[in-house]
């Protein structure tokens, strides 16, 4: 078992002591296999599990994405923006949500602008790929239409592959699983 596998296991056997049920067994195994075995490479898994971890409010898997991303020997900064880009998305997810509630005409006529500042879009610290990834995961999660159709089509014009952009889904998926199962163990 490599190092990466391990800290899988651990932060799992740490969450979920003694977990038997069905329903964990899914959710740990899809965890497992889209952290250890994907399309997306290593930095990319653990730039968007840190990114979704803190849209979720979810400490301990992000923790453990930084310590995974810091064996990888990822930039210190490169983790400081996957970790605040949960707020970036957070704003934007519900300004763009809030517009999908209204009618076309109206959003034409009273909302064309959004007058958000959002500099940190155009200038990402990491790759403007992976920055983009990252919003697509957290908007994935935010559950905003409007933000995913943008960050998905962004994604696919840096080449970014249907497989990967299926893998930022799953992982996205499967942590809200994983964040829910948690918060019904502590209920």
């Amino acid at each position: 078992m490599n190092a990466l596998s391990e800290k899988v296991d651990l932060f799992l056997e740490k969450e979920f002591p003694g977990a038997t049920s069905t329903i964990y067994r899914d959710l740990s195994l899809n965890f497992k296999k889209v952290l250890e075995d994907s399309p997306l490479e290593p930095q990319e898994r653990f730039m968007n599990l840190l990114s979704i971890a803190v849209a979720l409010e979810n400490k301990e898997m992000a923790s453990l994405a930084k310590s995974v991303l810091t064996d990888l020997e990822t930039a210190p900064e490169v983790i400081q923006e996957a970790s605040e880009v949960a707020g970036i998305m957070g704003m934007n997810n519900v300004y763009y949500k809030f517009r999908t509630f209204l009618s076309p005409e109206l959003v034409a006529t009273d909302y064309q602008r959004a007058g958000l500042r959002m500099n940190s879009l155009g200038k990402p610290v990491s790759s403007k790929k992976d920055f983009e990834m990252m919003a697509l995961s957290v908007s994935i999660i935010n559950a905003c239409p409007a933000c995913v159709a943008s960050h998905e089509r962004a994604v696919r014009s840096h080449d970014v592959s249907a497989d990967k952009v299926h893998d930022l889904a799953r992982l996205a998926a499967i942590a809200k699983g994983l964040t829910s199962l948690k918060k019904a163990w502590t209920l």
